[in-house]
């Protein structure tokens, strides 16, 4: 296990993550709920059946990692969204404020918004620690098919 590794696993940051994951649903904070409304809002016909579960939508830790995916909880008797393409609603990549390449996918199941799950495309993350946000909406687009986006190491 490489320095970095270790300091992170026995960090009081990823304690404190491990802790979150264990907190009541929380209101999405203001960056997750524009990230969750313009991917619904830019993606397919069905990604905008999923739409009127943004409203209410709360949110818990899902990984302690460093990265910012969320387990969507969505409001019981809210319109169930219809998906053509399994589990996954989308698929993108975009950078972070700090320039970092971030790959977001969003799932779910049965009809309901489950999961916001963002991914490091830059291989190892420059900052302290293993922590990176989820992309702004600016800089989002499809990931096609094919090799992603080339890592950024400026």
């Amino acid at each position: 296990m490489e320095q970095k590794d270790r300091s992170w696993a026995g960090s009081a940051r990823k304690k404190a993550l491990e802790a979150e994951r264990n907190l009541p649903p929380r209101p999405l904070s203001p960056d997750e709920h524009e990230l969750l409304r313009w991917i619904l809002e830019n993606g397919s016909d069905a990604a905008k059946t999923f739409l009127p579960q943004v409203e209410g939508v709360r949110a818990v830790r899902s990984c302690i990692c460093g990265c910012p995916s969320i387990q969507l909880i969505v409001e019981e008797g809210v319109q169930r969204g219809i998906s053509n393409s399994g589990r996954v609603i989308c698929d993108l990549w975009g950078r972070t404020r700090k320039g970092e390449l971030v790959g977001v996918l969003l799932f779910q199941d049965d009809g309901r918004i489950c999961e916001l799950e963002a991914y490091s495309l830059d291989g190892e993350i420059q900052d302290d620690g293993n922590e990176y946000e989820f992309p702004t909406v600016q800089s989002l687009r499809e990931l096609e098919a094919g090799e992603p986006p080339a890592p950024n190491h400026s």
